[in-house]
């Protein structure tokens, strides 16, 4: 667990070597790699593996390349622009009337009143605020992951094929040097 004492560049390459050096069936991968993204982008960091997990289990994803496509995606450089897309797409489509101004002014009224009426008002507002996020994440997620599922498909079929290309090199140099 040392990468994780190092700089986030040093992680994220971790990461991202990790991820392309996944050998396996493509399809599978790039299965995962598109589950992994389409949770990442959501708003549901508390969840995130958990929900990775069981939707890889599902749609019959490689759950290690779903979880590091979910890091990748979901890091603290990207959340903040994750969350605030969701927050307007999300608006804009349920046609909420709940503006970021409002959220903010209700953030800094938690701060001045009591324990009680924070909780209420939060309960008041929290579902609508927390539908529009999910559902904008959910409609940024999907295309998401999508384009995810058809570059990795490329990506890892293009490697296969180079692995296949070398190994054929390979045997064929094997035999001609026994003949």
């Amino acid at each position: 667990m040392q990468f994780f004492l190092g700089s986030p560049k040093r992680a994220l390459r971790y990461y991202w070597l990790r991820l392309i050096r996944l050998r396996g069936n493509p399809f599978f991968i790039a299965r995962g790699l598109a589950v992994g993204t389409f949770v990442g982008v959501t708003p549901t960091i508390p969840f995130h593996t958990i929900l990775t997990i069981g939707l890889c289990t599902l749609f019959r994803g490689n759950i290690l390349a779903g979880i590091i496509a979910n890091w990748i995606v979901s890091n603290p450089v990207s959340i903040p622009f994750e969350y605030y897309l969701s927050w307007k797409v999300g608006v804009w489509i349920t046609g909420s009337d709940i503006s970021w101004t409002q959220v903010q002014k209700m953030l800094n009224l938690l701060e001045s009143v009591s324990f009680l009426e924070a909780c209420q008002l939060i309960f008041q507002k929290f579902l609508e605020i927390i539908y529009c996020l999910v559902i904008g994440g959910v409609i940024i997620g999907i295309p998401a992951g999508i384009a995810c599922y058809f570059l990795a498909s490329y990506f890892y079929f293009w490697k296969e094929k180079k692995r296949q290309e070398k190994f054929l090199k390979r045997i064929s140099r094997h035999q001609s040097s026994h003949d």
